[in-house]
């Protein structure tokens, strides 16, 4: 099973985050987002969005080194 940074994040199941990528295209496109916007794709709303939004956001400060990252699917890269 392929390890994403995505998996990290609370009410986020495979559905959910299927609808973000294919909104999106890429976690790189997700973390340009702002709440809203997140909020617009289907099946996430207000709440989640907002999760979706902090945690993204707070990579940088979660010890996660983007290099060690897929940006297009969050899948975390064995180093």
């Amino acid at each position: 099973m392929l390890e994403s940074l995505l998996d990290e994040i609370p009410q986020l199941g495979e559905t959910r985050r299927a609808a973000l990528l294919d909104r999106f295209g890429s976690v790189t496109a997700m973390r340009k987002a702002n709440a809203e916007d997140l909020a617009a794709t289907p099946g996430i709303g207000a709440t989640i969005a907002t999760i979706i939004y902090t945690h993204l956001q707070n990579l940088s400060q979660s010890g996660v080194e983007m290099s060690d990252v897929d940006m297009a699917t969050g899948e975390i890269l064995d180093t």
